[in-house]
């Protein structure tokens, strides 16, 4: 059937417009802003840590199965071969935004560049962290992510570029 066929049988109006694709709230900048900033107060020593495990910790929190993914590697239950790590870009993208925004520097580490959180930022982790907001992430960053080092982080990131 024709376009004018179809239209012809339907014999009433319509019209079509443009509407709003919603996007997931991890996929949102202000999401991943705030993950970063809470990342970097909330799990890292002095503020500071590398890409690498800024995605890592990024990438657990997505969701609780790679929360519990996570969970097993840190207590060795799970092989680090048998974890897909993803490294979004929207991440990258926010990473750029705070930096853009004066939230987080680049710092030329020993052997790769890291990002370290600023005042500015640290102030903005602080007001996450007094908000009835981001409840999930925010326990689990306390509770298990801590111990997830760089060593970790790098080990695992690496699978991908092999």
């Amino acid at each position: 059937m024709q376009t004018q066929e179809l239209l012809d049988y339907l014999d009433i109006e319509f019209s079509f417009r443009d509407q709003p694709v919603p996007l997931q709230p991890q996929l949102r900048v202000i999401w991943g802003l705030s993950i970063l900033v809470l990342i970097l107060h909330i799990c890292c020593r002095g503020g500071r840590s590398s890409v690498a495990r800024l995605h890592l910790l990024n990438w657990s929190l997505r969701n609780n199965e790679n929360r519990e993914r996570l969970t097993e590697l840190l207590e060795n239950r799970l092989s680090p071969f048998a974890t897909l790590i993803r490294c979004e870009p929207g991440f990258n993208r926010a990473i750029e935004y705070a930096i853009a925004e004066s939230l987080v520097e680049v710092v030329d580490g020993s052997q790769n560049l890291r990002i370290r959180l600023l005042e500015k930022g640290r102030q903005l982790a602080n007001e996450i962290i007094e908000e009835d907001c981001l409840q999930a992430e925010k326990a689990f960053l306390r509770e298990k992510c801590v111990p997830v080092t760089e060593k970790l982080a790098k080990s695992l990131l690496k699978q991908i570029r092999t």
